[in-house]
């Protein structure tokens, strides 16, 4: 047992709140960017969109690299990287610099988080994870959903630059610490890379992000979309086909961990198909300011930041099954607030919004804990950078869920407006699928255990 675990915790949580952060922070300066260098909108969201694809590309590959060279080396080397991809952009002099500079950061955030997981997991006994994930699982919510509204903040005071240049002093505390406070454990495992494997599933990816964000430019949708499941399809092919793949086999024919990593994605896919219309709903079509709408939006990450470490203490002592089975059903009711609600009714949406942050700061401590738990301690990086690779493609899914159904909700113009179809219809039916989603991932808790279950039969 590792003596100063909880400071160690610290450390961890910094570097993965840095790296969830930066998935969003900067898309509040993409308009004063794309002005500044003489660029369009189209062009500049690549500085975003390389970011994610770096990570998704990488973080398969990153992870089992880790268990073989040690991570403790590469989580401390991920902030210093990190912390130089920050500083490049900060004083990059076109958008190319910049996005090769996101990319870096892109390279650092797969670093840590491919690792982030693991390191609880590694020095945390198992009566005590769930909680020390609890806590992970908090700043993980807070990082991505707090990208937006801080990012607005900062650049209310200052320039864009300084989106980049917080991280520096962030990253080289990280470094420093990590080295000297990380555990050095010997790995035994000899690292295989799946480079086509990931190769195949970042493009997937890229295609699907590009249609879910509708901006696919001269492609049409549908052929963006095609090709993405067709590339998944292809990925999956053959994973099957190859031993040690992304899709490793020693950990997919575990049950409680394909059931975890299924459930994660769902959840994740529900979070932001209602997240991101309620955003557009608030300013667009109840003409709330974005300081107000990002105030309402607290409440989300606050409640879960509440939930969560009681959701993984229940875990620690009585097991996983209450907050597994609850967690989801507490996310139905909330759908429900919304299907069920007057047109157009903040305070609904308000409720949805927090009532949905407690049910994942019951499920996701405490489904994070039991499938990190399940793995084996030589394959702990990559079943790591596994999860965080579903949080992303899930994210990246409920994106596009949420286009389907309401359009972009930007006014008059929008999808939802043209196609003379009421808007808070649309979303009725959005957060009716949310439900049933919610619904079935509270059933497949069903397949867990029932009681406290120890680590070395959960592996077995």
């Amino acid at each position: 047992m590792v003596a100063n675990r909880w400071r160690i915790l610290h450390i961890i949580n910094i570097g993965t709140f840095m790296s969830t952060l930066d998935v969003g922070i900067v898309n509040v300066a993409l308009p004063t960017m794309a002005e500044q260098f003489g660029v369009s909108l189209a062009s500049i969201q690549w500085v975003v969109t390389c970011y994610l694809l770096t990570m998704v590309a990488l973080l398969p590959l990153m992870g089992r690299l880790s268990d073989a060279v040690g991570r403790h080396y590469i989580y401390s080397g991920g902030f210093l990287v990190f912390a130089v991809g920050s500083l490049y952009a900060a004083f990059a002099g076109s958008l190319t610099g910049i996005i090769i500079a996101r990319c870096i950061q892109g390279v650092g955030a797969t670093m840590i988080m491919a690792n982030s997981q693991a390191m609880v997991r590694q020095i945390f006994p198992d009566e005590e994870r769930g909680r020390a994930l609890g806590f992970n699982a908090v700043v993980i919510s807070i990082g991505t959903l707090s990208g937006p509204a801080l990012g607005g903040l900062l650049l209310g005071v200052t320039g864009w630059e300084w989106l980049f240049l917080l991280n520096v002093p962030f990253g080289i505390a990280g470094l420093v610490f990590g080295l000297k406070w990380f555990p050095k454990i010997k790995q035994a495992v000899t690292a295989r890379l799946d480079l086509v494997g990931s190769f195949l599933l970042a493009i997937a990816a890229v295609l699907l992000m590009l249609a879910s964000e509708g901006s696919g430019g001269m492609f049409d949708l549908s052929w963006l979309i095609a090709g993405g499941l067709g590339l998944l399809l292809l990925f999956a092919v053959y994973e099957i086909r190859i031993k040690d793949g992304i899709l490793d086999r020693e950990l997919f024919t575990k049950r409680l961990i394909v059931i975890g990593n299924v459930s994660a994605f769902a959840i994740h896919l529900i979070q932001m198909a209602s997240l991101i219309p309620i955003t557009f709903y608030f300013q667009h079509q109840l003409g709330f300011s974005p300081w107000l709408t990002g105030l309402v939006l607290c409440v989300q990450p606050l409640l879960m930041g509440i939930a969560a470490p009681y959701g993984g203490t229940y875990r620690d002592r009585y097991g996983a099954f209450v907050p597994l089975f609850a967690g989801p059903l507490a996310a139905a009711l909330s759908m429900a607030i919304v299907v069920f609600a007057p047109s157009g009714s903040a305070i609904a949406m308000t409720l949805q919004l927090g009532l949905f942050g407690i049910a994942m700061g019951l499920f996701q401590s405490t489904n994070n804990a039991e499938i990190m738990s399940a793995a084996p301690d030589h394959k702990i990086s990559h079943m790591g950078s596994m999860l965080a690779l579903i949080r992303y493609l899930g994210m990246i899914a409920g994106t596009g869920l949420a286009a389907a159904f309401v359009g972009d909700l930007g006014g008059v113009g929008s999808p939802a407006f043209l196609n003379g179809v009421d808007v808070h219809t649309r979303m009725q039916w959005l957060f009716a699928v949310c439900l049933i989603l919610s619904l079935a991932v509270s059933g497949l808790a069903m397949l867990r255990p029932r009681r406290h279950v120890q680590e070395k039969q959960l592996q077995a």
